[in-house]
């Protein structure tokens, strides 16, 4: 078991009642062995004051914990107590009591509690307010003793390199997708340094990566918390909650991102993107827009701006984003999908295959891009199916006729006669193309998803050798 960690109190005396309650507060700490607590009142009659506080108790703490108020900012002793604390590298944490200059104050460097810096005296109930400081306690005297653990020799500035060497490397991994490593990465760098605002920023928007959206958002509400003013948390906030459904309090985040940074493009343009899963289309293109001027290159914003384009049935505009897009990022997976959608809807399937078929070559496990490239299959077959019925397999044959080398005109004639019904005939020609090298199982899986979705569609029962040519081994 860890030894207990030192906590010295510093307060006003002013604030003595307060000061009881955080020491009621903690009691349950101080039983379970984490900590151990001193203020004056531990000062017997015989005892000299100063020393006892300057020379003795204090610079051996391991914790400061600054009950702040008007009273405590205005005390000669209590800025002493703090100064010698920074000296010697004590762990401060202050509790804000009631609203006061602190955030002018050096105190502001630090992490307050209860969450972000509430004054006691607003929470209502108080108590919930005092569960907040015994909770950041907790949290930050868990950290404090694992650093003990694995660095019991290393010095803060190695301390520091550590925690830099760990979320760079983070930053490697995310760049190579491997997520659990990055994760690990960035967890090791706030175990290192528990007030590192990007690490909690980092490891959030690996958690979002992960569809980890609630870890994500807590560790956002962290980094915000220990920095207040960084626009990038709030954007990448707004995203997980874009994923949570909660499209109110995206564009609140992507609001305050903008406040703080006008020129963030990422925020007009995920802003964007929040407007467009509300149906907002409109504002949705000017903050794409706005992206697009303060970043020209930015091929995510021309991706959005063509899926508002689209929503709002200007087929046109839309195609003519997503192809710049793509021109920015040719690797852009989605983007090919939505131009074979924009296509699709002009009634212009093979460019809508085409684009599909781009999509899965860049990600072969893209089920969207399948999905819709199969449907188009399957309606450029209804289509001609509806029209020539009488001659769906005549024209197939004229085509074998044409080109019999081709296992592929095979297997298309055999497709046909499946639709007819034709079971004899489409075996023979099924087999052929089979032997002639081509895959029918996955070519009969552009169409459908497997046999039993074309046995639904055409309601019909095929035959069990066919079924068997036809499922992927």
């Amino acid at each position: 078991m860890s030894k207990p960690l030192k906590v010295f109190i510093t307060y006003s005396h002013t604030d003595s009642v307060e000061k009881d309650k955080l020491i009621t507060r903690l009691a349950v700490m101080k039983r379970e062995g984490l900590i151990s607590i001193w203020h004056d009142n531990e000062i017997l009659g015989s005892d000299k004051w100063r020393e006892e506080i300057f020379s003795t108790n204090l610079p051996n703490s391991d914790i400061l914990l600054y009950l702040v108020s008007a009273e405590s900012l205005a005390s000669e002793n209590c800025n002493k107590e703090l100064a010698i604390a920074l000296d010697e590298k004590i762990r401060v944490i202050p509790i804000i009591l009631e609203d006061c200059d602190w955030k002018n104050d050096q105190l502001s460097d630090f992490q307050a509690f209860p969450e972000r810096g509430k004054p006691i005296n607003e929470w209502q109930p108080e108590s919930k307010g005092w569960q907040s400081v015994v909770d950041g306690v907790r949290k930050t005297v868990h950290e404090m003793q694992s650093q003990a653990k694995t660095s019991p020799n290393v010095t803060p500035e190695e301390i520091e390199t550590l925690a830099f060497l760990a979320l760079h490397r983070g930053n490697f991994m995310v760049m190579l997708d491997q997520l659990e490593e990055a994760l690990k990465a960035y967890s090791r760098a706030i175990e290192l340094t528990p007030n590192n605002a990007n690490a909690y920023n980092n490891r959030g928007v690996v958690r979002g990566k992960r569809s980890e959206y609630d870890l994500a958002i807590t560790d956002f509400d962290t980094a915000l918390e220990l920095k207040p003013d960084y626009a990038e948390v709030y954007s990448n906030r707004g995203i997980a909650y874009i994923k949570k459904g909660e499209l109110n309090r995206a564009v609140q985040d992507y609001i305050k991102a903008i406040e703080l940074k006008p020129d963030h493009a990422e925020a007009y343009n995920n802003r964007g993107n929040a407007y467009i899963a509300k149906g907002e289309c409109d504002l949705a293109i000017k903050d794409c827009n706005k992206a697009i001027q303060l970043k020209t290159d930015y091929a995510e914003a021309y991706y959005n701006r063509g899926t508002a384009y689209s929503k709002k049935n200007e087929i046109d505009l839309a195609i003519k984003d997503f192809r710049k897009a793509i021109e920015l990022k040719p690797d852009y997976f989605a983007a090919y999908n939505n131009l074979g959608i924009a296509y699709y809807n002009k009634g212009e399937f093979d460019r809508a295959i085409e684009n599909y078929t781009k999509a899965v070559e860049i990600k072969p496990d893209y089920t969207e891009a399948l999905d819709n490239r199969r449907a188009v299959y399957r309606a450029k077959r209804m289509a001609y199916y509806e029209k020539n019925k009488s001659e769906f397999g005549i024209d197939y044959s004229e085509a074998v006729r044409r080109n019999p080398d081709d296992p592929s005109v095979y297997y298309n004639r055999g497709a046909a006669f499946l639709h007819l019904k034709l079971w004899d005939k489409a075996r023979t020609d099924l087999m052929k193309a089979r032997d002639m090298g081509e895959d029918v199982a996955s070519l009969f899986h552009n169409f459908y998803a497997n046999v039993t979705d074309f046995e639904q569609e055409w309601k019909v029962k095929l035959p069990e050798d066919i079924v068997a040519m036809l499922t992927p081994r």
